[in-house]
Parts: C-alpha cells; sequence; structure tokens
C-alpha cells in the first residue's frame, strides 16, 4: 500500500543510530527496509545483555484518522497472552492452592467423564485432547468465555488419550484462565493485574474484559489488504492481553529474577513437555522451547485479527526482541526474525524476500483478474531474490475474498499458491474448498485427493471429500 511508503513522515525513533556497523544500524537498515516494502507496520523494541539497544515505531496506529504509531503505542497481543496465563497459574501452584495434577474435573464436574484424565500441566503444555475452540466453527463478533464453555462442553470425546499428542488448543487456555477465577476468586483480569502487572510496574497493559474498557493510544488492526480486522472478542486466557513494547521487556526482564515466582519454577515452564511415548514437544507452560548450540531459547508468536506479535529470549545472554504488529500478514515474520537473529549473532544477514500477498490486492485495484494474476507471476519468476510467494498469507488472502464471494479472486489466488508451494498438502485443501463453493465439484475432488495424498492424516480434506461425492451420488 502507499500508505507505507511515506516514511519521512509515519516512523518515530528513540534510540539514536550513530555507527553504520554497530547491530542497532543494521537493525534499523532491516526495519526500514521492512517498512519501506510493506512488510512491517508496528514497533519494535530489540535487547542485548538486558539492555535496549533498538526502539522503534514505523506505520499507523489508525489508517482512518492518519494517527501514527509510536514507541508507546498498545497492540493486543493474541497468543503471546498464554505466557502470563501460565504465570498465573504458577503463582497459585507455589501458592499451594491447585497442584498442576489437579483434574480438569475439579474444577468443571459439568465437563463429560473424560474430565477426570485431563490435568493442568496438560492444559498448559497442549497435551489435554480438549479441542481448540477456533476448529469448532464458533468464531464471532462479542465472542466469550461462555461461548467457549458451551462448545467445549458439547464435545463428546477429546481429541486423544491425554498426554500422547501435542496439539494447540486455544480452548484449554480460556479454561486456564477461568480456573483461575474460580481458585483465586476474583475477575481473571483483576488477578493479572494485581498480581503480575502492578508488581512488575506494567502500567500500560490490561486484560481486556466485557466492560469493554476505552484503551488510549491503542493500535487498531488491519489486514494485509488495508481493511479494518480489528480485535473483537472477550474471551481470556488464550488471548485478550494488550500491552506495550516497555511493558513486555519488563516482563522479559522479570523472567531472570523471582519477583514473581521462583527460580525452579520458571524453569519448569521452560521445559519441554514429554509425551507418553516420551518424545518432546518443545513447548512448556506458555512458551515455544528450544536449544541453540546447547544454550535455552524461549519464544512465543500471536495471530487474531490484524495482528501479528513475537516475542522471543535467549535465556543464555538475555538478549531477544519484542515485536508487535497491526496489519496483519502482510508482515513478514519469519524473514525479519531470521535476519534479526543473525544480527544479534553477530553474523552478516539477508534482507527479507516481499511476500507477494503484499502486491495483490493492489494489482487488484488497476487491472483485471487475469492480467493482475500475470503480473504477480513475472515478479515471482523474474524476481525470485527479490520476492516470495508466502504460502500462509497467499492462503488467508484467498479466504478474504472467498468470505466475499468473490471466487473469481479467491480461485487466482489459491491457484497461484498451489502452483508455487507444490509440495503443501494445505493449498490444495484450500483450493478444494474454494472449487467446490465454486460448484466446480470435480476439480475439488481433484484438490482434495492431491492433498490426502501428501497428508493422509488430513481429516478435513477426508470429510470434504466424502461430502462431495456423497453429494454427487445423491444427484
Amino acid at each position: 500500500m502507499m500508505l507505507f511508503l511515506v516514511t519521512g513522515s509515519i516512523l518515530s525513533q528513540s534510540i539514536a543510530i550513530v555507527d553504520d556497523n554497530t547491530k542497532a544500524a543494521k537493525i534499523d537498515k532491516l526495519i526500514q527496509y521492512s517498512f519501506e516494502n510493506g512488510m512491517f507496520n508496528g514497533a519494535i523494541l530489540v535487547s542485548q545483555d538486558s539492555k535496549t539497544i533498538y526502539k522503534k515505531a514505523f506505520g499507523y496506529a489508525d489508517m482512518n484518522n492518519d494517527r501514527i504509531l509510536n514507541e508507546a503505542s498498545v497492540f493486543y497481543l493474541a497468543s503471546v497472552s498464554k505466557q502470563f496465563t501460565a504465570m498465573a497459574i504458577m503463582i497459585l501452584k507455589e501458592q499451594k492452592k491447585l497442584s498442576y495434577n489437579d483434574k480438569l474435573s475439579k474444577y468443571f464436574p459439568e465437563f463429560p467423564d473424560y474430565a477426570d484424565t485431563v490435568t493442568i500441566k496438560q492444559l498448559m503444555t497442549h497435551t489435554s485432547g480438549i479441542a481448540d475452540h477456533y476448529r469448532l466453527g464458533i468464531y464471532k463478533k462479542g465472542l466469550t468465555n461462555r461461548d467457549v464453555i458451551e462448545a467445549l462442553l458439547k464435545q463428546n470425546q477429546l481429541g486423544f488419550q491425554p498426554g500422547d499428542r501435542f496439539s494447540y488448543s486455544n480452548g484449554g487456555y480460556v479454561l486456564l484462565s477461568l480456573i483461575v477465577e474460580k481458585v483465586s476468586d476474583m475477575p481473571f483480569h483483576k488477578y493479572m493485574e494485581i498480581n503480575i502487572f502492578e508488581p512488575l510496574g506494567m502500567n500500560n497493559t490490561l486484560v481486556y474484559d466485557e466492560s469493554a474498557p476505552i484503551i488510549e493510544n491503542r493500535a487498531v488492526g488491519y489486514n494485509q489488504a488495508g481493511e479494518l480486522d480489528d480485535y473483537e472478542i472477550f474471551t481470556t486466557g488464550a488471548g485478550g492481553m494488550f500491552s506495550t513494547l516497555d511493558d513486555l521487556h519488563l516482563w522479559d526482564q522479570a523472567l531472570y529474577t523471582e519477583k514473581l515466582i521462583s527460580k525452579s519454577t520458571l524453569e519448569e515452564a521452560f521445559t519441554s513437555a514429554t509425551l507418553n511415548n516420551g518424545e518432546k514437544t518443545n513447548y512448556g507452560y506458555g512458551w515455544g522451547v528450544s536449544e541453540k548450540d546447547g544454550h535455552k531459547v524461549v519464544q512465543h508468536s500471536g495471530g487474531l485479527s490484524g495482528y501479528r506479535t513475537f516475542l522471543k529470549q535467549n535465556l543464555y545472554n538475555n538478549s531477544g526482541y519484542i515485536i508487535l504488529t497491526n496489519h496483519g500478514d502482510a508482515f513478514n515474520n519469519s524473514g525479519i526474525r531470521n535476519a534479526l537473529d543473525d544480527i544479534l549473532e553477530g553474523k552478516s544477514y539477508t534482507l527479507p524476500k516481499i511476500p507477494i500477498s503484499n502486491k495483490i490486492s493492489n494489482m487488484f485495484k488497476s487491472n483485471d483478474v487475469p492480467s493482475a494474476m500475470k503480473k504477480i507471476r513475472a515478479l515471482l519468476d523474474e524476481e525470485p531474490d527479490k520476492f516470495e510467494a508466502n504460502e500462509n498469507a497467499i492462503n488467508e488472502l484467498g479466504y478474504h475474498y472467498l468470505g466475499d464471494k468473490d471466487f473469481e479472486k479467491a480461485l487466482a489466488i489459491f491457484k497461484l499458491n498451489v502452483d508455487y508451494n507444490p509440495l503443501s498438502f494445505n493449498v490444495y485443501d484450500s483450493y478444494g474448498e474454494a472449487l467446490m463453493k465454486s460448484n466446480r465439484k470435480e476439480e475439488s475432488i481433484e484438490m482434495y485427493e492431491k492433498s490426502i495424498e501428501l497428508n493422509p492424516e488430513n481429516e478435513n480434506g477426508k470429510e470434504m471429500l466424502q461430502k462431495i461425492k456423497h453429494e454427487q451420488l445423491e444427484k
């Protein structure tokens, strides 16, 4: 979008760049380039040896009102909230008010009998078998915890035996926030304020609740096409938090102290869960966990509506970064993060490729669909070192047009994804769905069959294939 190119007036800076060879200067070059090419609209803080070496905001907080971002802008965190929910559970555990081995049925006796087999620890590590409510099709504006509980109660069985698999479950984390409420006898947002935010001085952080509090200096969410895609629900635990760069830096530095809990309890959070078969999941209590050259790294991403967030800490040298963005999948998450990691480690780095999805919507504005896609393909074919066919963002854009029933654009986008990401089962699954909704059943069958060939465990593909063939037999 053109808005990303007005660099002089829509960025702010507080950490001075002096030497072009400093890490800060390299980070500035990276983020400036990403901003100018539509890959970054947000705020970023990078630290090393506990000190902030770079902090800056780029772009718009509210495009409709020409309000620009600043370093104190408040962003929705999405799943970065999970580490805070896990912290609340850990505080209560240290106070001996609950046990990680407590069963779900202790707090929710109304659940089916399988609740006797699910523990709090398994909810924290996504190994419980409890469904992810977003996969149950209940998303709506104003979604509440009550809606989530009602949907989960309708599930007659778990997705798998607890401890057998890792399966990311937002539903499990909503349950954890409600357990905090039951044990503490106070609303979740109030518990978090009193026990985490206030002790750490996180004065611009809150859990959004059904009172819909007004948040000053808030970044509004947009999708990658630049259309409004703002936060609009009230669930807690899995997400629900708003915060700032400085507050999150207070949080990540608290991870090296015992301000909230003991170091031994913190170490449990930073330890990968182990499945029943002995395999590691690379996920602890609200944190993705990995090791680099024998050193521990913890991180978590977040994504909902127009917000994409990321928090990473290299625990071995107290370095890392906080990324808060508000323009959906226009953010080149992996490309920017890979470059940041290289810079922090003193290595040479590569500027990220421009996601082709960032160009598609603008191309549609001045071209018919065939002409636009021809130009898009030419960019990918003729400048492969500059542009990339970013699978997930292309898919999201396709679903945006599919939701608007703009089948011509949706089909063209999904076909592009199939052609440039031919080894991904999901692109065929999505293209099959669009073809089915366009009443092109035979082609849809072909795509679903290809998806299942690439991933025999694609249960959605199997269900849809069976449904289409059954409908054909009935005609």
